[in-house]
């Protein structure tokens, strides 16, 4: 059920071109190295406690949700440092300020411990190899691959882009064999979306890989 809701919704997101521009993603610190993030582990919890975006947030196609967040892994663990929203400047005419939120969503929290997340994150670094216009599309020449229980690091990948796409093979084959996938690709491939096999397979490899890379 769960499946259905979630592939149900980024249909429709996808149908009104939410994601047909480059996304701007969160940052995150691993040994002292910032890289970008191509996953949304903040997305959770937000939701749980039904976050609404401030009526000052600037929205934009190269950000739909509204917010950028800041993340660090120190001593093994998963860390919020920072969570931004993009208001208008006071100051230019034209011109947009970061603003830091992170003490509203988490008020009186000193260190903040991601334990509402359980998944795999997407780290990207070195050249872009092939360069789509779309959410988190692009390639890249090196992964790391954060695998991630409760907020504690419980597999860290560093691979080369062949190594990362037989990685993901991988964990898409044992996806399969799963009742979920089976579920969600029959949801697919029938009712209102009646995707063909190969359009239900393309869009489950690239929207459910947080999933199926924490497997």
């Amino acid at each position: 059920m769960k499946f259905r809701i979630i592939g149900a919704i980024l249909i429709s997101v996808i149908s009104f071109g939410c994601f047909a521009t480059a996304q701007i993603p969160d940052a995150i610190e691993i040994n002292d190295v910032k890289y970008r993030l191509n996953t949304n582990p903040l997305e959770k919890y937000l939701a749980e406690i039904k976050w609404e975006k401030p009526e000052n947030a600037s929205i934009s196609s190269a950000n739909w949700r509204g917010y950028l967040a800041a993340w660090k892994v120190e001593a093994g663990n998963l860390l919020l440092t920072d969570m931004t929203i993009s208001v208008s400047s006071e100051t230019e005419e034209y011109g947009y300020d970061n603003v830091s939120i992170l003490k509203s969503v988490f008020p009186n929290k000193n260190e903040i411990l991601a334990a509402w997340y359980s998944g795999a994150l997407i780290v990207p670094y070195g050249e872009i190899t092939n360069y789509v216009h779309m959410g988190y599309g692009s390639s890249y020449e090196n992964y790391i691959v954060l695998r991630i229980k409760n907020g504690v690091v419980i597999e860290h990948l560093d691979l080369a882009a062949s190594e990362f796409e037989k990685y993901k093979h991988r964990k898409f084959q044992t996806f399969k064999e799963t009742k979920k996938f089976q579920d969600e690709l029959k949801n697919l491939m029938g009712g209102k979306y009646n995707w063909t096999e190969e359009q239900a397979l393309s869009f489950m490899q690239s929207f459910y890989a947080e999933y199926y890379l924490s497997l």
